[in-house]
């Protein structure tokens, strides 16, 4: 994670987190710990962090496995239907970590709690809406 993120200091990033989760993830992962490195004032700090520094329970990666895509769609669909579970609180955990690297929330905590409500209050499933409209059309002009 460090040459990521020290190429992404030189390329003029402001903030950015660089994360290599257990099993080896490209994602915050719910078992634990994940390598991180934060990107924050041309600087890069390593550190670590696990579900439960969100207030999430760990979970084995074998409980967000699935099959197929339509396995996967299956379970994107529960999640945004608010099923909780393991695969809510990876999205959750992940979605917390841009909310800080946004500044959005303060820690991974708050981040989990703003994407939970997001999730609940139904955001999420809009904004995903928009990008499948957006990538249909685009993908409709580039077909005419």
């Amino acid at each position: 994670v460090e040459p990521v993120a020290e190429a992404l200091v030189r390329l003029g990033a402001e903030r950015a987190w660089v994360v290599h989760g257990a099993g080896g993830l490209d994602e915050i992962a719910l078992e634990g710990e994940t390598v991180v490195a934060e990107v924050a004032e041309g600087r890069v700090r390593l550190g670590t962090v696990t579900a439960a520094d969100a207030g999430l329970a760990p979970a084995p990666l074998a409980a967000l496995r699935v099959g197929s895509t339509a396995e996967a769609a299956a379970l994107l669909g529960a999640v945004l239907e608010g099923t909780p579970g393991p695969a809510r609180d990876v999205v959750c955990l992940n979605a917390a970590a841009a909310l800080v690297v946004a500044g959005a929330a303060r820690d991974l905590h708050e981040g989990v709690g703003l994407a939970s409500a997001s999730i609940d209050s139904g955001a999420a499933t809009r904004v995903l809406e928009r990008v499948v409209e957006f990538t249909r059309r685009q993908a409709d002009a580039g077909a005419a």
